[in-house]
């Protein structure tokens, strides 16, 4: 615990503004607080406008296939497929991140709200926030892409 409380040093908390965490970040980690554990995210993405935040997470080692989806076979186009995704509309309210998803690989998550607590710096954002699928607070620490 102590290491991702030292991690986030230097990140002010959130503001209402929206601004200062729209552009594209990538997720360096994932700490599970609940377990205290770190995983590797892999290929994962979060791009925030001023109204809506999309995420995607790439599978690491897809094969390239050499046609466009009108072409593949039900195999092919399964290894091309993102690991998870979603898109939601949210707004800023008190210092959190209310935001409510829209679309998912997954349809368990559509519909519903998560409030994130977050930490935002010109380089560096971490969301906070218990997930649906396990109820397990944790952490995703991100740096600026664009």
């Amino acid at each position: 615990m102590i290491a991702a409380c030292l991690i986030i040093v230097g990140c002010k908390p959130a503001q209402d503004n929206p601004s200062e965490i729209e552009g594209v970040w990538k997720v360096t980690k994932i700490i599970d607080l609940t377990e205290t554990t770190e995983s590797d995210p892999g290929n994962i993405h979060y791009m925030i406008s001023s109204e809506h935040i999309m995420t995607v997470g790439g599978k690491d080692e897809r094969p390239v296939v050499e046609n466009n989806f009108a072409l593949m076979s039900h195999e092919e186009i399964l290894s091309q497929l993102p690991a998870g995704g979603g898109f939601m509309e949210y707004e800023i309210i008190d210092g959190k991140i209310h935001r409510t998803t829209r679309y998912a690989l997954s349809e368990y998550f559509e519909g519903k709200l998560i409030i994130t607590e977050f930490e935002v710096d010109a380089d560096r954002l971490v969301f906070r926030d218990n997930h649906h699928a396990d109820g397990h607070l944790r952490e995703w620490h991100m740096i600026r892409v664009e």
